[in-house]
């Protein structure tokens, strides 16, 4: 039996700082060819609690090896950009369980710089404040949903280098 490493580089890693989500990319293939860390989008997400989440259901898949699970196992979802969408998309570690989010049109709000496929670094930072986003418990004050309203409403989100 042979086996396979796959190995991932990223310019900076992702964060999620300011309501900016910062996806950078590695290695790809785009309309214009094969790229080192291609540039997809840049704009806003319209709904940025539900796209949080469902991103980190499907980071989760990646990192998930159902079947003999194994420690330290890491593996990046694959962001494809099709021009009218952004799908991000995962199997898990053991191949048995496949994950999709698909942020449609009405959801972004950019510019398509490209379309292809590459993987996106989703780190522990970055699914900290995944997890955080439109939660309210950190607000203080009468108006303590408003910033997290702001930031849950819309996202600025960049797949790029």
């Amino acid at each position: 039996m042979t086996s396979a490493t796959q190995a991932y580089s990223y310019a900076s890693p992702a964060t999620l700082v300011n309501g900016r989500l910062g996806l950078p990319t590695s290695g790809g293939r785009a309309l214009s060819g094969r790229a080192l860390a291609p540039k997809f989008f840049s704009g806003l997400v319209t709904q940025a609690a539900p796209a949080a989440a469902a991103l980190l259901g499907v980071a989760d898949v990646a990192l998930t090896r159902y079947h003999k699970p194994r420690p330290g196992w890491t593996r990046d979802p694959v962001v494809t950009c099709g021009g009218d969408r952004l799908r991000f998309q995962s199997f898990s570690a053991c191949g048995g369980v496949y994950a999709r989010l698909d942020l449609l049109g009405g959801a972004l709000d950019g510019e398509v710089f490209d379309r292809g496929a590459t993987n996106v670094d989703v780190n522990g930072p970055l699914r900290e404040a995944l997890a955080r986003v439109g939660d309210h418990r950190g607000s203080r004050g009468p108006c303590k949903h408003v910033p997290a309203a702001r930031i849950a409403a819309r996202a600025v989100v960049e797949v790029a280098r």
